[in-house]
């Protein structure tokens, strides 16, 4: 007959995993990181794409700002109002939201808020950064299947099952 203490403790190893770290469990997600450095190194200004995912849009004078969700800025010449031209994408990683004042665009970048001039159309670029400004966050999309993510690692940009 099996002792009881013995059935026990080996029903409490199962349930609490013997210990296995949650990188090994195969029911978590791996979280990707990017360090704060390489977040703040990350703004760039690109030629124009295409929008796949909008978000928040900002008309300032002739140029429509279009947020492309966790991506960056569409900057779009809208001076033909029949004919709007998309001139440049500015890559903010983490970015929702977009506000101007007098030819500076503020950008969210997860938790920094970034400056950007956008005065010359020519000569977009980055002027200021504010750091940790925001909370660290993390998408509530990805809390459900996450275990034992540490956002001190840096910015959670996705997880993956491989």
């Amino acid at each position: 007959m099996i002792n009881k203490t013995v059935v026990t403790l080996f029903f409490m190893a199962i349930v609490t995993g013997c210990g296995i770290e949650y990188r090994d469990d195969p029911r978590c997600a791996k979280s990707n990181y990017m360090t704060f450095e390489e977040l703040r190194d990350s703004v760039v200004v690109e030629a124009s794409r295409e929008i796949k995912d909008a978000g928040k849009i900002y008309v300032y004078g002739d140029i429509l700002l279009v947020n492309e969700k966790q991506k960056g800025v569409h900057i779009i010449d809208n001076s033909d109002k029949k004919n709007p031209i998309n001139r440049a994408f500015v890559k903010v990683l983490g970015s929702s939201d977009i506000a101007v004042k007098d030819g500076y665009m503020m950008v969210d970048s997860f938790i920094d808020l970034v400056v950007i001039d956008i005065n010359d159309m020519s000569n977009i670029k980055e002027v200021n950064r504010t750091t940790d400004i925001f909370p660290k966050r993390v998408q509530p999309y990805y809390y459900d299947n996450i275990c034992g993510f540490d956002l001190d690692k840096g910015v959670l940009l996705g997880v993956n099952n491989d």
